[in-house]
């Protein structure tokens, strides 16, 4: 899937250790001591923990250690030894720099080995390695997850498609995009995107690039009722007891669409909170 996304150009908000990035690049390292460095993005605090071994000026012998590592699977634990015999063997202060990376390559390498393997072998079936060569392992995060920079509304205006009754200039449009710019800050408008698109960050090449496009669909607020476009439209149809109150519907999202279906508020006041409403509680996919 993630191979696929980027094939197409689609960006998906899930961020990758970088050790991990590294391996489906295809950079093999060759000695222990060259991986370290990357095991804070997969543990803070187990590296922390590592290099306070490096840093303790004691007996590291009271400490207890062994060359192996024990792990919780399903309620049993389990040895696993770092090198043969590696349970039986202690840390020293003699060998305590070999613990420390070999307790590093174990988790970023041995430990996860099956599920990375498999992981590249479907990546490759698309993408393959010589593609990624010119790219680094951030710049790669990127053309996964996009930039993590600030939005550009003026741009987003610039491609966003209008069904419904809705156009530019429909006051309702005019408050949205006020609100966007004026009242909501660069988080609220990261949510308002991962709200209608399932990720908080743009298309890097700019939302031209957004496939389908950015969309927003008029919806009667009397409406309470969705439109009947998704299967928990057409049950809720049958349950849900219709309310007359006019501004009780919140905005709702089809994220497959990039659409954001937006009632025709009376106010700008309501228009404003409803939305805040709807993106600080993920409400689009269950109302959707």
């Amino acid at each position: 899937m993630l191979g696929k996304a980027i094939y197409e150009g689609i960006v998906v908000d899930v961020p990758f250790a970088s050790f991990f990035l590294s391996q489906v690049m295809g950079h093999h390292h060759t000695t222990f001591y060259s991986s370290i460095d990357e095991l804070p993005s997969l543990d803070s605090e187990f590296y922390k923990n590592l290099t306070s071994i490096k840093r303790y000026d004691g007996d590291i012998g009271d400490l207890g250690l062994s060359l192996s590592y024990d792990e919780d699977v399903m309620g049993q634990l389990v040895c696993h030894e770092l090198i043969p015999g590696g349970k039986t063997m202690q840390v020293t202060n003699e060998n305590k720099i070999s613990y420390i990376h070999l307790m590093a390559h174990f988790r970023m390498h041995t430990q996860i080995k099956e599920q990375t393997a498999a992981f590249i072998r479907g990546f490759r079936s698309i993408i393959t390695p010589e593609w990624l060569h010119m790219f680094s392992t951030p710049e790669v995060q990127r053309l996964v997850s996009g930039d993590n920079a600030e939005m550009d509304l003026d741009d987003l205006k610039k491609h966003t498609v209008y069904y419904g009754g809705f156009h530019s200039s429909h006051r309702v449009i005019i408050w949205l995009w006020d609100i966007m710019s004026s009242d909501f800050t660069s988080e609220e408008r990261a949510m308002f995107l991962k709200f209608v698109t399932s990720c908080s960050r743009p298309p890097l090449l700019g939302f031209a690039y957004l496939k389908p496009p950015f969309s927003i669909r008029c919806v009667e607020v009397s409406d309470d009722q969705d439109t009947g476009d998704t299967l928990g439209s057409v049950l809720r149809g049958f349950f849900t007891i219709r309310k007359k109150e006019p501004g009780g519907r919140l905005p709702t999202s089809s994220t497959c669409f990039n659409l954001l279906k937006l009632p025709n508020y009376s106010k700008k006041s309501i228009l404003r909170d409803k939305l805040r409403y709807a993106i600080s509680m993920n409400t689009g996919f269950e109302l959707s």
